[in-house]
């Protein structure tokens, strides 16, 4: 189930892609939230879950970081190569970890310090760095990992006793309420591919979520921040067999270099949750 999750997250990122060549940011956004909403509904049906009221800090806290985080991802898919964008959102979790020693007082270690150093120094060896000068594109990726990453600590120090599905419930249909005005203004006809491929977004990002709340109530944290680690490869393998993007070695070595960091800030040495192993990415 962990391995499934995994891919379905980069099929996620790996289809959303190739609606944003087409489409606006904004337009991509509200379509993911709207059809996943739509997919999300008989699974709260089935499960007969109350959503409850919608009056409360935390859907409005969410909605508002969901809304930065996912147009900073689907604009940044339309615009760098799949491997850096899943790099850059690799960082989710540090980034969570650092909020969380800031805003919940929760201590830092050496360990994190270091691997969100070596994880950020293999992203700007993977995009490459033209006279020192970063990418705009990509501060907007790194500004998306930030929005999601503060997302994952509002949730964990408001929201951890609300329901998950009430959770995913509220944050799609809020989501799809607040972008809709935006979309609409920068609307571009989308072809029937493009609809499927956004529909195949949603499903696979309600996939993606149940599999990884099933796998974290039925093993030990450390199984799902294993597999997690797949995703880059996966996408770097995505990244060449549908968009013809071919990394050199520089790139690939700094994809090791994240997925190294990142294994050594949250790497566990007992099966229990710990507060970083909490921290693991819930958003697409």
């Amino acid at each position: 189930m962990a391995l499934a999750a995994v891919s379905a997250g980069v099929g996620m990122d790996l289809l959303a892609k190739t609606a944003a060549i087409e489409a606006s940011a904004a337009q991509v956004t509200l379509l993911r939230w709207v059809y996943g909403l739509m997919t999300l509904i008989p699974v709260i049906l089935l499960m007969r879950v109350r959503p409850g009221s919608v009056w409360q800090p935390i859907h409005l806290w969410r909605v508002l970081l969901n809304l930065v985080g996912s147009f900073c991802l689907y604009y940044s898919l339309a615009h760098l190569p799949l491997s850096v964008v899943v790099a850059v959102f690799f960082l989710e979790p540090l980034v969570a970890l650092g909020l969380a020693a800031i805003f919940l007082g929760e201590g830092i270690s050496r360990a994190v310090a270091l691997g969100l150093g070596l994880a950020s120094l293999g992203i700007l060896l993977m995009t490459g760095l033209e006279d020192w000068r970063l990418d705009p594109v990509l501060l907007v990726s790194l500004l998306g990992a930030i929005a999601w990453g503060a997302m994952l600590v509002t949730t964990r120090s408001v929201g951890r006793h609300e329901p998950v599905l009430a959770l995913m419930f509220w944050l799609s249909l809020l989501t799809s309420l607040a972008m809709t005005p935006l979309a609409i203004h920068e609307w571009r006809p989308l072809t029937w591919d493009g609809h499927l491929a956004m529909v195949g977004v949603a499903v696979l990002g309600t996939l993606y979520g149940v599999l990884g709340i099933t796998v974290l109530r039925l093993a030990p944290v450390r199984i799902k921040a294993a597999c997690s680690f797949l995703s880059l490869p996966l996408a770097f393998l995505a990244g060449f067999l549908f968009f013809d993007e071919r990394p050199g070695l520089v790139a690939i070595s700094g994809g090791i270099l994240v997925i190294f960091g990142v294994w050594w800030a949250l790497r566990l040495k007992h099966p229990k949750p710990t507060a970083s192993a909490g921290l693991q990415p819930e958003s697409p």
